[in-house]
């Protein structure tokens, strides 16, 4: 254990994770209680309760059938599994469920990752992958899966996540920690000609050398911020006052920053405001500095009415507004990754959940490079777009246009982020499409209001990659 409170001991676990941003929402962790009949577990994160923030008194406390006992919330997404686990396993004492990015590629491209590093290398001997075009959900792949677990140093769900456990949750951290590190080792390995690996007794004899040391416990002990307070406390996606969307949008462009979703600060988030003929776009100024003074308040003309300087792409947002009176707010990005992708043509296929709607959806291109100024241009653009999400603009950039704010913010990130996961794929091969029923996933996935709290509670938040890569 880390410390003398479990329930604690699961809350960090899941703020380093956080931290190192190896779990999103649909993560999790739990314990089988030492010489009991329950399960601590995690409740399913969203709004009200997320990695970064999460404390010791939000855990769930389940019996080992899985029924909730004591807690508020819903328990997480493919629970079933770690319940067949501990009833399955006496070794097993605790189980995670997360998303380490450079590990979900390597399984979207079926890599096996080889032992190339001396503490990691264990993690490689015995990994495994659970292939099934259902979530374990039910019982029955539930069951499945957990056997595979219990047999496996981590288990890869292709396009969904990654598994760790062990008979504490130190030991369960320790393998997500690795599994992550492994992979982006492997990574740089898969550019280079083969060489020699780690061997198995070598690794054995490592860790006998290794055992009685508290050297992890103190790591991540240092690693954990503490339950954070969400920066974005005051705000709201979907605020209804002018002063409210000031600070709704400027919370957003901060989270794009933080995702590095954006190139500089020529990018703009829009935002109708509740005043007839009035909205508002972001200034032009570096996004992680943008606060709501920075808002310049424009009519659906694009006059400047109030505010800062408006940027040469008034015009176009102006104009969408206008017409689309069911858009309230259009996110602008010159995202790296969606204006390569556009140029290739490549259409990548299902590969995983994270951004799978606006990942693999129809994206019209306006196919010259330009900055939306001229009538003629906008009202061919405009025409492309039609009623659709998404409208690229060649070379250029993406707009992101959305009934809120908050489903705008979060298809630019999760698009950029579903390309991003397509090209690591194809550093370790050839990337395929997840098992798991796109349809099955799209049902389970949590709506674009908890997304948003979850991208807005990274904002100043201390992050670190595992490998630095």
């Amino acid at each position: 254990m880390i410390g003398h409170d479990i329930r604690e001991d699961i809350a960090m676990a899941c703020r380093v994770l956080a931290r190192h941003r190896l779990i999103d929402l649909w993560g999790h962790a739990s314990i089988r209680v030492p010489r009991s009949d329950v399960i601590l577990v995690t409740p399913r994160f969203g709004k009200a309760c997320l990695p970064r923030s999460i404390r010791a008194e939000d855990m769930l406390v389940t019996d080992m059938s899985g029924t909730i006992v004591e807690g508020r919330g819903e328990l997480p997404r493919q629970f079933a599994v770690d319940v067949a686990l501990y009833r399955e396993s006496k070794e097993a004492g605790a189980c995670i469920f997360a998303s380490p990015p450079t590990a979900m590629a390597a399984a979207i491209a079926r890599y096996r990752l080889q032992p190339l590093t001396h503490m990691e290398a264990e993690i490689a001997y015995g990994m495994s992958s659970w292939i099934s075009e259902r979530l374990a959900d039910d019982a029955q792949p539930a069951a499945e899966l957990a056997t595979a677990i219990a047999n496996a140093t981590a288990v890869d769900q292709p396009g969904i996540g990654c598994w760790t456990a062990g008979a504490d949750i130190v030991r369960a951290l320790m393998n997500m920690y690795h599994l992550e590190y492994l992979a982006q080792a492997n990574l740089v390995g898969a550019a280079l000609p083969a060489g020699k690996l780690c061997e198995p007794e070598d690794s054995r004899k490592l860790w006998r050398q290794f055992a009685g040391w508290d050297h992890y416990v103190e790591f991540f002990h240092a690693l954990d911020p503490g339950p954070l307070p969400h920066p974005a406390a005051d705000c709201d996606g979907r605020a209804q006052d002018s002063e409210a969307i000031k600070r709704a949008v400027a919370i957003s462009c901060k989270a794009l920053w933080e995702r590095d979703t954006l190139v500089a600060f020529l990018e703009h988030v829009s935002h109708r405001l509740p005043e007839s003929d009035r909205l508002i776009v972001s200034a032009a100024k570096h996004f992680g500095e943008i606060g709501p003074e920075d808002m310049c308040v424009l009519d659906y003309r694009a006059n400047w009415l109030n505010g800062p300087k408006p940027p040469g792409f008034k015009w176009f947002h102006a104009q969408i507004l206008d017409e689309r009176r069911d858009v309230e707010a259009i996110v602008h990005t010159h995202d790296l990754y969606g204006r390569i992708y556009a140029l290739s043509g490549r259409r990548p296929d299902a590969i995983c959940r994270t951004g799978l709607k606006v990942g693999t959806a129809d994206m019209p291109v306006y196919p010259r490079c330009d900055l939306m100024v001229d009538a003629d241009v906008r009202r061919t653009a405009l025409d492309l777009l039609d009623k659709g999400p998404i409208l690229h603009e060649a070379c250029h950039g993406t707009d992101f246009v959305g009934a809120t704010l908050e489903q705008a913010l979060v298809d630019s990130i999760q698009r950029e982020a579903f390309l991003a996961m397509d090209h690591t794929a194809g550093r370790f091969g050839e990337p395929r499409a997840m098992p798991t029923d796109p349809a099955a996933v799209l049902a389970a996935e949590a709506s674009a209001e908890d997304w948003w709290w979850f991208y807005t509670a990274e904002i100043g938040a201390p992050r670190r990659s595992v490998a630095g890569l």
